[in-house]
């Protein structure tokens, strides 16, 4: 683990110092701290039932890693100067976003499940219980609650972006902002130490691009809504599609 933890949390310094470079004026270095404070504490806490011994044998899935990083970004929030809106903890949507937010919703959805009947395995023996029910739940709560709402969030005053949620700008901030932040998400699927050291190209593009749409359907709407829903419908239609192939 900390081989992969070492070399992404560099690349994110990076990443980081480079879009601050890119923005002149305005810049809050101490929010891009705080990006990667956040972002670290969250991958530790992720893995702590595995570093601790605590991931119980009849699951599959990391559920407590997940809800740790859950309590990890609300503990945040509740100790700093956000609001919850400000992360885009509400179902209120900007007026005029919601038509967009959707059919781009409905892209993501057709996308992965494209991309699953092309390339995708199938799934022989059904889909477990387990399976469905954290996919539709964890990666989409945990991940977009972090990466496209707190994350981005703070990138984007650290790049010298409004505290106050306002009209959505898809200026020059908020692509350095989503890029950086999509960064951070990505690079752990691409690096593994099973077997060796690897970097996958695949396996860093795709979230990537997942988190480009998903960061923009945060800033275009200003709630996580549509982020999270893309992302859960999105992943139990690829299961759905695996399993009937």
């Amino acid at each position: 683990m900390f081989l992969p933890l070492l070399v992404d949390a560099i690349a994110v310094i990076v990443a980081i110092v480079i879009a601050l470079l890119l923005v002149k004026q305005n810049q809050r270095p101490l929010y891009a701290v705080l990006f990667f404070v956040v972002y670290l504490v969250a991958r530790i806490v992720n893995q702590l039932p595995f570093l601790l011994g605590f991931f119980p044998q009849n699951l599959q899935f990391n559920w407590y890693g997940h809800f740790l990083m859950i309590a990890w970004v609300l503990i945040f929030v509740w100790l700093s100067p956000l609001q919850a809106k400000d992360i885009g903890l509400t179902l209120k949507q900007r007026p005029g976003t919601v038509l967009d937010a959707v059919l781009v919703s409905i892209g993501v959805v057709v996308f992965k499940g494209g991309v699953t009947a092309l390339f995708g395995g199938g799934a022989s023996d059904g889909i477990p219980t387990e399976t469905l029910l954290f996919q539709i739940t964890m990666p989409p709560l945990a991940q977009e609650l972090l990466h496209s709402g707190l994350l981005l969030s703070l990138m984007v005053l650290a790049l010298g972006g409004p505290k106050e949620d306002q009209d959505f700008d898809w200026g020059q901030l908020c692509v350095l902002a989503v890029i950086v932040t999509a960064l951070s998400h990505a690079l752990k699927f691409g690096f593994s130490l099973d077997p060796g050291f690897q970097i996958s190209f695949f396996a860093f593009l795709t979230p990537f691009i997942g988190k480009l749409v998903y960061g923009w359907l945060r800033l275009s709407t200003g709630s996580l809504l549509f982020p999270v829903l893309a992302y859960s419908v999105s992943n139990l239609v690829v299961l759905l599609v695996q399993y009937l192939l």
